[in-house]
């Protein structure tokens, strides 16, 4: 909950991450999709990873604010990335909720574009995705 501390005033509604029960986020760990970051013992962040067809999928991306501004963000997004390559995917899409600034430049900065934006439950979601297929070099014309 206090990952999610930081936007929630920012949001029309309390983010469905904070409605899942144990037993749900304990079927993803168990499915093997569920990660978490740990400095020593201690949680300090996590997201959820899957693939869909060829397209990868990075979700509920949190970080403690105490443990903000020290790259676990980008280092989560960078893991989800290495796997999700290794798993062939040809594209990574990730929904942010409520279109918070913050967290629209930070997967900008990742590399990110923004592809669409929908509402789902009267909440803005804007849709993100990054290529992971090597674009052929383009040729000098001189």
């Amino acid at each position: 909950m206090e990952a999610y501390q930081p936007i929630t005033k920012h949001l029309s509604r309390k983010p469905a991450a904070l409605e899942e029960g144990l037993g749900k986020i304990s079927r993803h760990i168990q499915m093997g999709n569920q990660y978490v970051a740990l400095v020593g013992e201690v949680v300090v962040g996590t997201m959820r990873v899957s693939l869909k067809g060829q397209v990868g999928v990075i979700a509920r991306i949190a970080v403690r604010s105490q443990f903000r501004g020290r790259r676990i963000g980008s280092m989560l997004v960078d893991y989800a990335e290495n796997l999700l390559s290794h798993m062939y995917a040809k594209r990574i899409e990730i929904e942010v909720y409520g279109a918070v600034e913050e967290q629209l430049s930070f997967y900008e900065r990742a590399g990110y574009v923004e592809v669409g934006r929908v509402e789902r439950h009267g909440e803005e979601i804007v849709v993100m995705q990054k290529d992971l297929t090597e674009q052929p070099m383009e040729e000098d014309d001189e």
